[in-house]
């Protein structure tokens, strides 16, 4: 499984920047890259399913210290959506839940 996620409002790089691994990047100031990192979310690996958790096991990722990690994330089935729940975190000194709902699109 692959997750990706990504703000919207994303700024443009101010450089022309074909690969973050190009030496190109490392010119851009470093609050373009602090803004392109923290608006962009990627992670990849097997999951496993037992009862309505679904553990997602990293094996890549775009914050390093994921990779050799599992996300347990708990779901729910109705009828063409899934819905998928983080367990409760903190954010800023806020407890949050984040909901994902994906709805299957008949052509």
């Amino acid at each position: 499984m692959m997750v990706i996620f990504s703000k919207r409002d994303r700024l443009a790089l101010t450089g022309d920047i074909r690969s973050p691994f190009s030496k190109e990047i490392q010119s851009l100031p470093p609050q373009e890259c602090l803004q392109a990192f923290s608006t962009f979310n990627a992670y990849a690996g097997i999951y496993t399913i037992e009862g309505n958790k679904v553990t997602h096991h990293v094996e890549i990722a775009s914050i390093p210290n994921r990779v050799g990690t599992d996300l347990v994330h708990t779901f729910t089935l109705n009828g063409n959506q899934v819905t998928l729940q983080t367990p409760p975190t903190q954010t800023a000194g806020v407890e949050k839940v984040f909901e994902l709902v994906w709805e299957k699109v008949e052509p």
